[in-house]
C-alpha cells in the first residue's frame, strides 16, 4: 500500500480568521484558521492564548456597568458607573477608587472630551437644564454647572449627547431636547487668550441636512475634517458647513465604536465594519462576515471600541453562530482586527466590555476597559479573566490530498506546543459532525501512534482551558500514513 508523504501543517494563523461562510475551503489559505476563539496570531508562525484581564484598583460599584470612561487630561482615569436610579462619576488616584460627581441620569452613555485644561462631561445629567458638566485638573478639583471659563449654562435647554474638539472650538451634536434638533451641531466660540468660550444656542449651529431623517450619532476629528456621523450617513464639516452631499452611505449608530488607528479612522455600520482613510470607506470584515451578521441590531448602539499599537477592539455582546445547520451562542464576545497585518481574531471574555481605553498615568501605559459587573480592568494583562480560566480553541481549515476520491490513513502524528496545559487536539473527517480526540499535549512535543484515521479529507482542533503562562501552539505532522486508494462506498 503506498505510503502518505509527510505533511508539516505549520504557521497556523499566519492569515487569521478566515470563517467558511465568506469564503470557501478549497481557497482559504493553509496557514489561516476558520474558528478562533481567545487566540490571537501576533508572533508569525505561532497561535497563543490571549492574555487576561487584572483589576485596576479595588471594585468600583459591585454588579453594575460602566456608562463611561476617559483618561482626563491623559493622567487621571474616571469612569461613570450606573446604579440603577442614577450614575455616578469615580476617579482613580493610582490606588483608590472614589466619588468625584453624584446624581447623573441612569443608563445613559456618558462621554468626556479634554479643552484647554478642563474635561467636560456629555450627558451626564439627561433631559434637564444642563447635561454638561466641567471639571478642572488642577488643585481645586470640583465640577461646575455654570461660569467661566467654559459657560455651560449658555447651553442650559439643550442637551447633546456627543461631543468633540475641532479648530479651537467644542462642537456639539444628538441633541434631544423638545427645542432642538437632532441634525443640528452646535459650536462654541473659539476658545480666547484666557482660555474661555462661550456659546449662543441662537445663531452658533449649523444643521446637517435634516432632510435625510437621520439624527447626528457620532462626532469624530479626522486629519482636517470633523466627520458628522449618523446612522448610514457621514458628512464632512470643515468650519463653513458640510459636503453639499454625504461622504457616502455609511454611517454607524455608536459613537463609542469609531477609533481613530495608525492606519486610518475605524467604526461599526449596520453591514459591517469599516475604515475610513480619506476618500471612500472599506470594508474591513468580509473574513468574519458571518460573526458579523450574528450581532442582534439591538446591540449595534452599544457596540464599543478601544486600540492598542497594533489592534482594533470592538466588543459586540452575546452573539449566537451558526454553521453547517449547528448553532452555539458565545459571551462576551469581542473581535479583534490587526492593523499591520490585516487579520481578525475572536475573543471570548468572562464579563462584557462595557467602554475600552488607553490608560496613562506617570510612567504607566496600558489598556483599561470598564465592565459590566462594576469592575474596570487592566486589558491583556495576567493569565486569567479576574481569576477565571481562559477557554480556548481554534480549528483549522480543512485538508484535502491531491486526489480526493482516493481514501487516506494516518498512523502516526505529532504536535508541536509550549506551555501546552493538558491541551486537547481533536479532529474531524469528511462529513462526519463528531469531533474525535486524538491525546493530550503534556509536553512541547507529542508523538501519537496506532492512530488509524480514515479520510478523504480532514481538519483539526486545539482546545483546552489556561489557568498560567498563555500556551502557544506551533504545528501538526503527519509523519506516517497510507493511501488506500480508491474505496467504493468509503
Amino acid at each position: 500500500m503506498p505510503q502518505l508523504n509527510p505533511k508539516k501543517i505549520e504557521n497556523i494563523g499566519v492569515d487569521g480568521l478566515i470563517r467558511p461562510a465568506s469564503v470557501d475551503d478549497n481557497l482559504i489559505p493553509e496557514t489561516a484558521v476558520t474558528e478562533s476563539i481567545n487566540f490571537h496570531f501576533d508572533r508569525v508562525g505561532a497561535t497563543t492564548v490571549r492574555g487576561g484581564m487584572e483589576g485596576l484598583g479595588s471594585t468600583v460599584l459591585a454588579s453594575r456597568p460602566c456608562v463611561g470612561l476617559h483618561n482626563a487630561q491623559s493622567g487621571t482615569t474616571l469612569a461613570v458607573f450606573s446604579n440603577g436610579g442614577s450614575s455616578t462619576i469615580y476617579s482613580f488616584d493610582g490606588s483608590v477608587w472614589s466619588v468625584s460627581l453624584d446624581g447623573g441620569t441612569a443608563s445613559v452613555r456618558i462621554r468626556f472630551i479634554d479643552f484647554g485644561s478642563y474635561t467636560i462631561a456629555i450627558n451626564f445629567i439627561y433631559n434637564t437644564y444642563s447635561s454638561m458638566r466641567y471639571w478642572n485638573t488642577g488643585t481645586s478639583r470640583h465640577w461646575h454647572n455654570t461660569g467661566n471659563p467654559i459657560n455651560v449654562q449658555n447651553m442650559w435647554g439643550r442637551t447633546p449627547q456627543v461631543g468633540e474638539v475641532y479648530k479651537n472650538r467644542i462642537y456639539l451634536g444628538g441633541d434631544t431636547s423638545v427645542e432642538g434638533n437632532p441634525s443640528r451641531l452646535y459650536f462654541s466660540s473659539v476658545i480666547s487668550s484666557t482660555g474661555r468660550i462661550a456659546w449662543d444656542i441662537n445663531t452658533d449651529y449649523v444643521d446637517i441636512y435634516p432632510g435625510d431623517g437621520e439624527s447626528i450619532t457620532a462626532l469624530k476629528r479626522f486629519a482636517l475634517e470633523l466627520l458628522v456621523f449618523k446612522p448610514n450617513y457621514i458628512y464632512r464639516f470643515r468650519t463653513s458647513g458640510g459636503d453639499p452631499d454625504p461622504l457616502i452611505r455609511v454611517g454607524t449608530r455608536s459613537q463609542e465604536s469609531i477609533i481613530e488607528g495608525k492606519k486610518g479612522l475605524y467604526f461599526h455600520h449596520d453591514s459591517g465594519f469599516y475604515k475610513y482613510s480619506g476618500g471612500y470607506p472599506v470594508e474591513i470584515s468580509r473574513p468574519i462576515s458571518d460573526i458579523v451578521s450574528a450581532i442582534p441590531y439591538s446591540q449595534f448602539e452599544g457596540i464599543i471600541s478601544w486600540k492598542d499599537d497594533d489592534h482594533i477592539y470592538w466588543s459586540v455582546g452575546n452573539l449566537t453562530i451558526t454553521e453547517a445547520g449547528l448553532s452555539e451562542t458565545f459571551k462576551n464576545v469581542v473581535v479583534r482586527y490587526t492593523e499591520s497585518s490585516e487579520v481578525w481574531t475572536v475573543y471570548s471574555l468572562s464579563s462584557d466590555v462595557r467602554r475600552g481605553m488607553i490608560y496613562t498615568r506617570g510612567t504607566t501605559r496600558s489598556r483599561v476597559v470598564g465592565l459590566d459587573n462594576g469592575i474596570v480592568a487592566t486589558f491583556d494583562s495576567g493569565t486569567t479573566d479576574l481569576g477565571e480560566p481562559i477557554k480556548y480553541r481554534f480549528r483549522t481549515k480543512w485538508y484535502y490530498t491531491e486526489n480526493i476520491a482516493e481514501r487516506k490513513v494516518i498512523n502516526e502524528l505529532v504536535a508541536i506546543c509550549e506551555k501546552a496545559q493538558a491541551t486537547e487536539i481533536m479532529y474531524q473527517t469528511d462529513e462526519n459532525t463528531e469531533w474525535k480526540t486524538i491525546g493530550q499535549l503534556k509536553k512541547m512535543v507529542n508523538f501519537f501512534d496506532k492512530l488509524n484515521i480514515a479520510f478523504h479529507r480532514i481538519r483539526f482542533k486545539i482546545t483546552g482551558v489556561s489557568r498560567f503562562e498563555a500556551p502557544i501552539f506551533r504545528s501538526i505532522e503527519i509523519v506516517k500514513g497510507a493511501n488506500e486508494g480508491l474505496i467504493k462506498n468509503a
